[in-house]
């Protein structure tokens, strides 16, 4: 089941492969310029951010445009690749029928 992604300048088209992969589809647009704390310090988020694109540099280009699919263990790292986090990453996922990833697998 494809979700989308279109959050803070991020758009993309995720799959959710099994219990720890998801896959970025080729042809996502990241985020390009990480949040900075008050102090002008990349926080925490932006900091794990960057290892996770440094660990992934040769799937995307210098526009911030992924060429190729890109494996992650998580909903939160997907967040974090694409956007930096700063949200709940759950609620960011949308199913072509509107439902967070949250709604499809919280049950409530």
């Amino acid at each position: 089941m494809p979700f989308k992604v279109d959050h803070d300048g991020a758009k993309a088209t995720v799959f959710w492969a099994k219990r720890n992969e998801f896959i970025i589809k080729a042809g996502a647009q990241m985020k390009a310029e990480a949040p900075l704390n008050k102090d002008g310090s990349l926080g925490f988020s932006a900091r794990f951010s960057q290892q996770l694109r440094d660990e992934n540099a040769d799937t995307f280009d210098e526009t911030f445009v992924t060429t190729q699919d890109v494996h992650l263990k998580s909903v939160n790292e997907v967040g974090l690749f694409l956007y930096f986090g700063g949200t709940n990453s759950w609620l960011q996922l949308v199913s072509a029928d509107g439902q967070t990833i949250d709604e499809l697998t919280v049950v409530k």
